[in-house]
C-alpha cells in the first residue's frame, strides 16, 4: 500500500475525478491549478485557503477532524464546501457565518470538445471592458469593480463575436469554475450561450484542466444547457458559505 502523503492524496482525487466522480472536481481542480494555498491535504479531508485573496475551499468527510483544521486557520470570506460534514464544520469554526447556499456542480469529463461549431469569434476581453462586463452582468453585486479588472486583466473574461460585433461574454471564478455567462439582448435563443461555454470548455481541455461549473438548483436554463454540453452533475452536498472574513 502506498504511503499516505500529500502527493498520493491529489493523485488519488485526481483519479477519482477522472474515474467520473464529479463531486471531488471543485477541490481537485483548485489544487491541480494552484488557486490556492493547500492548508491541509489528508485522505478524506482538505483544505485550501487565500483562493481569490480570502476565499477557501473545504472537503470533508468527518465534522470535528475539520473543524480542528479550521480553528488554526484565518477567518476566510468565503469557503467552497463539498460535503455536509464540511458545512457543519465550517459552522463550528465560524461562528456568524452566513447559511449555506446550496449549489450543483457539474463537470466536462469528455477527452474531445464539445461537438459545437459556429461562427462566433472568441477574445479575451481588457480591463477597457470593465464597465461593460458590470453594466451587462446579471449579477453586478457579487464582485467589486476592482475584482472584475482583476479578471480582465488576468485573461479569463472572453467576449464572443459575431462579424465583428460582441454579443456576450463569460468567465472564470477565483476557483475556476467557469461562469459569468452573458448573452447581450437581441443575440438570446440564437445559440451563442451553447457557443460561448463551448469555446470555454475547449480551451479549458487544451489547458489539461477538468472544466467544470457551479449551478444552482433552480436556474432550469443554466441546467439545460450544461446537459447538452455533455456537462455531467455530481450528486453530493455542495455550497458556499459567507464567513465574513476580509474581502
Amino acid at each position: 500500500m502506498d504511503p499516505v502523503t500529500a502527493d498520493n492524496v491529489v493523485a488519488g482525487l485526481a483519479r477519482r475525478v477522472a474515474a467520473g466522480d464529479v463531486d471531488l472536481v471543485p477541490v481537485q481542480q483548485v489544487l491541480a491549478r494552484g488557486l490556492g494555498r493547500p492548508v491541509h491535504v489528508a485522505p478524506g479531508l482538505v483544505y485550501v485557503d487565500s483562493i481569490g485573496g480570502a476565499d477557501g475551499c473545504l472537503w470533508a468527510e468527518d465534522a470535528t477532524e475539520a473543524a480542528a483544521v479550521l480553528s488554526r486557520c484565518p477567518r476566510p470570506a468565503m469557503v467552497e464546501v463539498t460535503g455536509r460534514a464540511a458545512a457543519e464544520a465550517v459552522a463550528r469554526s465560524f461562528p456568524g457565518s452566513s447559511e449555506p447556499q446550496e449549489h450543483l456542480v457539474c463537470a466536462y469529463l469528455c477527452a474531445a470538445p464539445p461537438p459545437v461549431t459556429g461562427a462566433l469569434e472568441m477574445r479575451p476581453l481588457t480591463p477597457d471592458h470593465a464597465d461593460l462586463v458590470i453594466a451587462r452582468y446579471s449579477h453586478p453585486e457579487y464582485f467589486s469593480r476592482e475584482e472584475v479588472v482583476r479578471r480582465l486583466a488576468a485573461g479569463t473574461i472572453d467576449g464572443g463575436y459575431l462579424d465583428g460585433e460582441l454579443v456576450g461574454f463569460i468567465g472564470m471564478h477565483a476557483e475556476g469554475s467557469m461562469g459569468m455567462l452573458e448573452v447581450f439582448p437581441g443575440w438570446r435563443r440564437r445559440g451563442v450561450a451553447l457557443a460561448l461555454e463551448a469555446a470555454k470548455v475547449s480551451a479549458g481541455l487544451a489547458a489539461g484542466h477538468v472544466p467544470w461549473a457551479q449551478v444552482f438548483p433552480e436556474n432550469r436554463a443554466s441546467i439545460a444547457l450544461q446537459r447538452r454540453l455533455g456537462m455531467a452533475f455530481g450528486t453530493c452536498y455542495q455550497a458556499f458559505i459567507a464567513c465574513g472574513g476580509p474581502a
